[in-house]
């Protein structure tokens, strides 16, 4: 229900001149010059939020060499996924030794999807080498988990660059670098474990590309640790 904007008595649904029936003023052109200056002041207000919006994302982003260097560092460990993260050979009776290097985007494009997933998850039930086996399989989700964390990274790099924040980018090259560093640890550990059972069909070892992926994200948390602490003190500064 509308008011008189003058009298501030109510106003029917059948009043519809321009004049208030209570008090005879004229409510469109009522105080016009102080709702032009309203008006006036609400596009100033919301251009300087946009200036500051803008400023915020671009400053996030380039407004300094380590800036910089961070942006550009939020996309090298797409390199982890062209390099050879581990080398393995399988041995097996009347077929003989098969030594092969693992790359995820040689295993995503040529063995993710036609490898028998459903046979390698009951094998992981098995007495001697489903712990073995387990292992092998979550080394391999953790590696595509780092690389979704990885992905995320860059997309909060973008959404909290206005807000001048890098607290969630650190977090979440702190996962990707876990998911690294783990599947290391349990491939090694699933290898040694097949080595000591009567039937050791397969063993490898870790390769320079873990490594590589591990030093990457393990920057990456260190540049967006500095980087969000100067931005700290830039909001600070906005803020007085």
């Amino acid at each position: 229900m509308a008011l008189c904007p003058n009298c501030y008595e109510i106003l029917n649904f059948w009043d519809i001149k321009a004049e208030c029936p209570h008090c005879g003023v004229n409510i469109p052109n009522f105080n016009w010059e102080g709702r032009l200056d309203e008006d006036a002041e609400n596009a100033a207000k919301a251009w300087v939020k946009f200036r500051r919006f803008t400023g915020n994302f671009k400053s996030a982003l380039f407004g300094s060499k380590l800036r910089i260097l961070r942006f550009i560092c939020t996309f090298l460990p797409l390199l982890a996924l062209v390099l050879p993260l581990a080398s393995y050979s399988i041995t097996l009776p009347f077929i003989g030794e098969s030594q092969q290097s693992f790359t995820l985007l040689d295993f995503t494009l040529n063995k993710f999807l036609t490898l028998d997933w459903f046979s390698l998850i009951n094998l992981s039930g098995a007495e001697h080498l489903g712990t073995a086996t387990l292992l092998i399989i979550l080394s391999v989700l953790m590696l595509y988990l780092a690389v979704v964390f990885g992905v995320l990274n860059f997309l909060f790099v973008l959404i909290k660059a206005p807000s001048l924040k890098a607290g969630t980018n650190i977090v979440l090259c702190v996962l990707s670098d876990l998911c690294f560093i783990l599947p290391g640890i349990f491939f090694t550990a699933a290898t040694n474990m097949v080595a000591d059972t009567s039937a050791p069909f397969i063993n490898g070892s870790i390769q320079f590309g873990l490594l590589v992926g591990i030093a990457l994200f393990t920057l990456n948390v260190v540049l967006n640790s500095i980087v969000n602490k100067t931005m700290k003190k830039q909001r600070a500064e906005q803020t007085k």
